[in-house]
């Protein structure tokens, strides 16, 4: 819950404010060209960067498919062992769904079929997760030893989506122009969602002599927190949460706080453009990798994640 709240106000007040703050950036930057000669504006910009600085993050997150293995519709025992196909979610589900011959089969109902007609197999189980590409805000900050050097902390906030595919069997009407016997394999979306806040310690290092535009780099240790929001199936016009009616129960207490909520620790670097606007306005352009372990799902591993971003840095 105190992921959710603080991922919440992350996103909606830093949306905000990241507009606000590049306009006046921007506005900064130009009244500044229009109102002062090339050598005025040049000293200023040079002047001593030291100090503390802070700053608001937007940009995307490629994360590893590896952890998409949490939402693949198997599902896990109580013990955390992912579950084989018979006891899998996915199938448990469209089983009770499909009335036992005691209840309506929804399942047919959403494929517009005869209850009795329709099939699923270990073969048709979801393929190819994966995660979409995410929104990625955050609160950056650093503290400059001098015009070149800095350590930084960043505070990084994201909502990732996860798509796969699964089919459905479907008996070939004996009256169709279809061969007898024969079936359509439908295909339908499985989805997840999920949240991760990420916490960046590490160093930056301004290189080259240009007082306006350079390179930099930087690197150091993060920690990430992830969280599993939700997994369920959508077949037509009917949604199914796969993941809830299992997760909920007392016996997944355990497997609540350690396999769907977990702490990971890893390492990041990165490369940009950084842009001296003046002596307390800078914006950077960067590409980040990281080497993490996001500790949710199956066996969880270290895996390479990536983003890029855009900063704007107020110098205090």
């Amino acid at each position: 819950m105190k992921l959710v709240i603080i991922l919440s106000w992350l996103r909606k007040s830093i949306c905000r404010s990241t507009f606000i703050c590049l306009c006046l950036l921007f506005s900064v930057s130009v009244f500044s060209q229009d109102t002062s000669n090339t050598d005025n504006s040049t000293q200023d910009v040079t002047k001593n960067m030291r100090g503390f600085h802070i700053g608001l993050q937007a940009g995307t997150l490629f994360a590893n498919k590896y952890t998409t293995n949490l939402y693949n519709g198997y599902g896990f025992d109580p013990n955390g062992n992912q579950n084989n196909f018979t006891n899998s979610f996915l199938n448990q589900i469209l089983q009770y769904y499909a009335g036992n011959g005691v209840q309506p089969d929804l399942i047919a109902q959403a494929l517009g079929v005869t209850p009795g007609t329709w099939s699923f197999g270990q073969q048709d189980m979801p393929v190819n997760l994966r995660y979409n590409i995410a929104i990625q805000v955050g609160l950056n900050t650093r503290y400059c030893f001098d015009n070149k050097t800095a350590i930084i902390y960043n505070l990084n906030a994201t909502k990732l989506s996860v798509n796969g595919d699964f089919t459905i069997e479907t008996q070939v009407p004996v009256n169709s122009n279809g061969f007898q016997g024969a079936s359509n394999v439908n295909t339908f979306s499985i989805i997840g969602g999920e949240e991760r806040l990420i916490n960046q310690l590490g160093f930056q290092r301004i290189l080259g002599d240009n007082p306006l535009l350079n390179f930099f780099v930087e690197g150091g240790v993060d920690m990430t927190l992830a969280k599993y929001l939700r997994n369920q199936v959508i077949i037509n016009n009917l949604t199914i949460d796969i993941g809830s009616p299992y997760y909920s129960q007392p016996a997944y207490g355990h497997f609540r706080d350690h396999g769907l909520l977990g702490v990971g620790f890893g390492g990041f670097a990165g490369i940009g453009l950084n842009l001296t606007l003046s002596s307390k306005y800078v914006i950077q352009l960067v590409y980040n990798p990281s080497y993490d372990k996001i500790n949710i799902g199956y066996i969880p591993k270290f895996t390479l994640q990536q983003s890029v971003g855009f900063r704007a840095y107020y110098n205090f």
